[in-house]
């Protein structure tokens, strides 16, 4: 790597990490940052909280996307100048956000926004290619602990600007200003990575993709508008089911699929996926539902009658939480005190003590606190965990395909949580304009389950990790199993 004069490797390096750890704080701001603000939108725009939730799912369903195109674009073009593309589009969808007078454009912003999902495996990618030899413990700790820095953020702007519009719209300019100085200071210090060619786009898969995440999304939609009986619901739900299997033949026939099935199939990788895929809801529906709690009048029996302040109070823990999870993950590993493995099964009983606080400690501060820390807690130690244990389960020349499916698991958790979510508080209401309390317990006491499973992934995770002994590029057709548990 060509480094400035008078520039020595470790600090182009560290300077490089600061950048891409601004990268991973603005995909948190406009995820975790807008979900918090969710009931300000929702009062600002006057819509109900089911079509209020796309403005987080529906981001979510696009990153899903995104997160693959882009993983291969950065193959094709090298990920730098894919990253500085992916900065570009933000800034300007950030912009638009900031100064909509429409539900509908502040929507359609939002799904553009979406392409944020892909700093995260651009970012992997950068410090592996671009620092060949260098240990990711450490910087792995750093990228997760910015993904609470770019949530507090968010957090601190309900503060600063206040209850109503305010609020996302200083959310929505901060993004467009960080994404804007982070294409100037990246464009100085980011190394240069290679470029693969051959590399296709997998465009039959993509399609497949984002048309069963959106009939499934949509099928919750109608649910929580029309109950339990809804026959469009039902339509769309088949559609969903009959989408997956087409989805899964495409792959299987696919030279260069977005989802490669043959990695799906390995343990160290099908384990890591199933823990993304349901602490990812978990993570998005205390993003979510924290802030409506908080929210709701205290008549409802939950509610708090919430300002800007309480706001902070309630949802600033998960933000310091994350930071100060991310950085104790990074220490870990660095000097080996606990081994990924072990990071990653702490992480997933915190994700489950979570919506279990939230259950049985509704309608006080201090309860609504502890839960968004205990979720901000979790989301930090398992992001550095979860980077280092898919670069050594991947097979050679796979980091980024299986980073990049990883993410797009994630999200899709957090996607079918805040719809879920949205559609048994919808059934359930009867305070009018508020979910019954007996909702809230419904769906965190589903999450408390489902995060369970995320423990059992966990334990499953083999013990021993270690290089396979001839490894194979991921599309070849055969795939060694990098990780093998000791006897």
């Amino acid at each position: 790597m060509s480094t400035a004069r008078g520039r020595t490797p470790s600090t182009a390096r560290r300077a490089a990490l600061g950048v891409l750890a601004g990268a991973c704080g603005l995909f948190a701001l406009l995820q975790l940052g807008v979900a918090t603000l969710l009931p300000q939108i929702q009062h600002a725009f006057g819509v109900s909280g089911t079509d209020a939730a796309w403005i987080v799912s529906g981001h979510l369903l696009v990153g899903c996307v995104a997160t693959p195109v882009v993983g291969r674009l950065g193959d094709l073009y090298g990920r730098r100048v894919v990253l500085f593309w992916v900065l570009a589009v933000v800034a300007v969808s950030a912009t638009v956000a900031a100064v909509a007078q429409s539900f509908t454009v502040l929507l359609v912003a939002r799904l553009v926004q979406g392409i944020a999902a892909g700093l995260f495996p651009l970012a992997i990618g950068l410090l592996r290619e671009g620092f060949p030899g260098q240990s990711l413990a450490g910087p792995s700790g750093v990228l997760s602990a910015a993904f609470g820095t770019g949530g507090g953020v968010g957090i601190l702007l309900v503060g600063v600007f206040g209850d109503g519009a305010a609020a996302f719209q200083g959310l929505f300019v901060t993004a467009g200003v960080l994404a804007v100085v982070l294409l100037v200071v990246g464009a100085l210090v980011l190394p240069e990575t290679p470029r693969r060619t051959g590399t296709r786009v997998d465009v039959p898969g993509l399609l497949l993709l984002s048309a069963v995440s959106a009939f499934l999304l949509l099928a919750l939609t109608h649910y929580g508008r029309e109950g339990p009986g809804s026959a469009l619901g039902a339509v769309l739900l088949a559609a969903g089911a009959a989408g997956c299997v087409a989805l899964v033949h495409v792959e299987r026939r696919s030279p260069q699929p977005a989802i490669d099935t043959r990695l799906l199939g390995r343990r160290p990788i099908w384990t890591l996926n199933a823990v993304s895929l349901l602490t990812g809801l978990v993570m998005f529906q205390t993003g979510i539902l924290a802030p409506g709690l908080a929210d709701a009048p205290r008549s409802t029996g939950y509610g708090l009658s919430a300002d800007g302040a309480t706001l902070v109070v309630v949802m600033l823990p998960m933000q310091v939480a994350a930071v100060t999870g991310g950085l104790l993950s990074g220490w870990l590993r660095q000097y080996d005190r606990m081994s990924p493995r072990a990071v990653m099964i702490t992480s997933t009983v915190l994700f489950a003590a979570s919506p279990v606080v939230f259950a049985f400690l509704p309608g006080t501060v201090a309860g609504l606190a502890l839960g968004t820390a205990l979720t901000g807690l979790a989301t930090g130690l398992l992001g550095g965990a979860m980077a280092e244990l898919l670069t050594l389960a991947s097979p050679s020349g796979s980091t980024a395909v299986t980073v990049g499916i990883n993410s797009v698991l994630r999200n899709l958790g957090g996607s079918f949580g805040v719809q879920v979510s949205f559609m048994v508080l919808a059934v359930t209401t009867t305070a009018p304009g508020y979910p019954a309390a007996a909702s809230y317990t419904t769906v965190f006491v589903g999450a408390a389950v489902l995060a369970g499973a995320g423990i059992a992934a966990a334990l499953a995770f083999p013990r021993t990790a270690g290089r396979p002994e001839a490894e194979v590029p991921a599309t070849s057709g055969r795939v060694t199993d990098p990780i093998r548990p000791t006897t």
